[in-house]
């Protein structure tokens, strides 16, 4: 597969075979901004493997310049289900497949993280500042810090995050928080869809007739006068600014200051993903980068 960058954006060519772009965790884990790369992952194909039932997918992990969109470097990595790709707080990349790496911005080793004996974990949750990952075990919970890997464990019960924290995770079956100090209820009325941080302290919910940010006791803190038909996008490390993805008409995607909780832009991709676009900020929100396998597009923002 090859990359071409022009006014247009970055656009990479064959091996395609998907999009990834069919649920906001596809779409919010498949790219990210580390140091002065935008490092992406995307499925090239399958690959039978020695001792498994089924096939793994193969994907492609790429690091491009974030400047010019040129690809500096590559490494193949196999899953069984998605590789996700997450973005730390230190300008490295923790990538989660069959195992868990953390990589430079170049791709090269960095460390590594064992589920443990029973080989046990869903690992698919940052949080908002890229400090921490919420690893889902069978059963139990527990944190991972993103950059020395030291695990903290939380909790011996079954236990399903919709999104993390840098302390603990919250979860919408039933509607709580739990952190090293226990469950903590959330009185709030829920509204569906998936509960996301956007800060320590500050939770999104897109579910709702019109989206609502409330805090950890469940107070009502900001409802954003827009109608229903969006998803969840992503936020900056630094806390300034999160994204909402408009899936009702043509794709677009609008940016949010948190600090006045009013629009400050609006993107629109040329060629919008099948589903749900990939999406990420830099980490200090100055740019927004847009796209799937077949174009990526990089924003700077007012």
């Amino acid at each position: 597969m090859g990359v071409n960058f022009g006014a247009g954006g970055a656009t990479i060519t064959a091996p395609h075979v998907d999009s990834q772009t069919s649920s906001i965790f596809a779409a919010t884990r498949s790219l990210v901004f580390a140091g002065d790369r935008i490092v992406l992952a995307s499925k090239v194909g399958m690959r039978k493997v020695e001792g498994a039932q089924v096939p793994a997918d193969v994907y492609q992990l790429l690091s491009l310049d974030a400047q010019t969109g040129t690809v500096k470097d590559s490494r193949e990595f196999l899953a069984f289900n998605s590789l996700k790709v997450f973005a730390t707080n230190d300008g490295h990349v923790i990538v989660s497949g069959r195992n868990v790496m953390r990589l430079t911005p170049d791709l090269r080793d960095a460390g590594s993280f064992e589920f443990g004996t029973q080989n046990s974990g869903d690992l698919e949750n940052v949080s908002p500042d890229g400090s921490a990952l919420g690893n889902a075990k069978l059963p139990g919970f527990e944190m991972i810090d993103t950059r020395t890997l030291k695990v903290t464990e939380l909790t011996e019960e079954p236990s399903v995050a919709t999104s993390v924290n840098s302390r603990g995770f919250v979860t919408d079956n039933p509607y709580g928080y739990t952190d090293a100090a226990g469950h903590h209820v959330i009185n709030h009325a829920q509204c569906g869809g998936r509960p996301q941080f956007v800060t320590d302290d500050l939770i999104l919910e897109t579910g709702c007739k019109t989206p609502v940010v409330v805090d950890l006791r469940g107070n009502l803190v900001k409802v954003l006068p827009v109608k229903g038909g969006f998803s969840y996008a992503g936020v900056s490390q630094d806390g300034r600014r999160f994204a909402l993805q408009d899936t009702m008409k043509h794709e677009r995607f609008v940016i949010y200051s948190l600090e006045t909780w009013e629009p400050i832009a609006e993107v629109k991709p040329d060629l919008p993903g099948e589903e749900q676009s990939w999406s990420a900020f830099s980490p200090d929100g100055s740019m927004f980068v847009v796209g799937s396998p077949l174009k990526l597009t990089l924003y700077r923002l007012p």
